[in-house]
């Protein structure tokens, strides 16, 4: 995979927009929101939570320490506090850090192509650069390396979306909720594909079930 030249010249911030627009597909409402969900037997490969604690002592320059815990954050479902490391990232400036992060990345992942946190790296990269065919590639086969990894389905689904794949999302959607139906936020999301699709049935019953997410949709901004 290669980073691709025509980068997006948005002036959205970088890192923040790798969060944010994962939750803004097909014009849906922004959904970042929520905080860590409880331990439901559903859950990466990775132990994300050591991670986060080789890296929360990062000072403010230290923007690989600070994608790493907004990467391991978003593992983990607790979006409010990715974003308040992607702000940090912004805040420092971000593009050179980003064709770093891309570049480094793509060659750990050539050589090693079963390393779920590069290949985390490299998706958010790629989809806050507007590479959406390179983010889906990657959370594609983040899916098949991490396969219990919730988080990862709805990200994956979120980038199909945006490549006009939203039956398929819809299919990677659904695989989240059998692997832990308490999971508000794969109920929110999937309540919103099925509005896209016009299968309003569907999507009021998934987002009767969505519960708190739904309460807590709109607080981040």
């Amino acid at each position: 995979m290669r980073a691709r030249a025509s980068c997006t010249t948005r002036s959205r911030a970088f890192f923040a927009a790798a969060l944010f627009a994962l939750f803004a597909v097909a014009g849906w409402r922004s959904l970042v929101a929520g905080e860590a969900p409880g331990d439901s037997g559903a859950g990466s490969l990775v132990d994300w939570k050591a991670v986060i604690e080789r890296n929360k002592r990062a000072g403010p320059g230290e923007l690989e320490a600070h994608l790493y815990l907004a990467v391991g954050y978003a593992n983990l479902g607790m979006i409010r506090e990715a974003a308040r490391e992607f702000r940090t990232i912004e805040s420092a400036g971000y593009r050179e850090f980003g064709q770093e992060v891309i570049g480094k990345n793509e060659r750990i992942v050539k050589e090693n192509p079963g390393d779920i946190v590069s290949l985390n790296m490299l998706a958010f990269a790629y989809y806050a650069f507007g590479d959406y065919k390179g983010s889906t590639l990657c959370f594609e086969r983040l899916v098949r390396l991490d396969p219990k990894n919730v988080w990862i389905h709805h990200y994956f689904a979120l980038s199909l979306s945006k490549i006009g794949e939203l039956d398929r999302a819809i299919e990677v959607l659904r695989a989240a909720l059998a692997l832990d139906p308490s999971n508000e936020y794969t109920r929110l999301l999937l309540g919103l594909a099925y509005k896209e699709k016009g299968w309003y049935v569907l999507s009021i019953l998934e987002l009767a079930r969505a519960g708190k997410a739904v309460r807590e949709l709109s607080t981040l901004r």
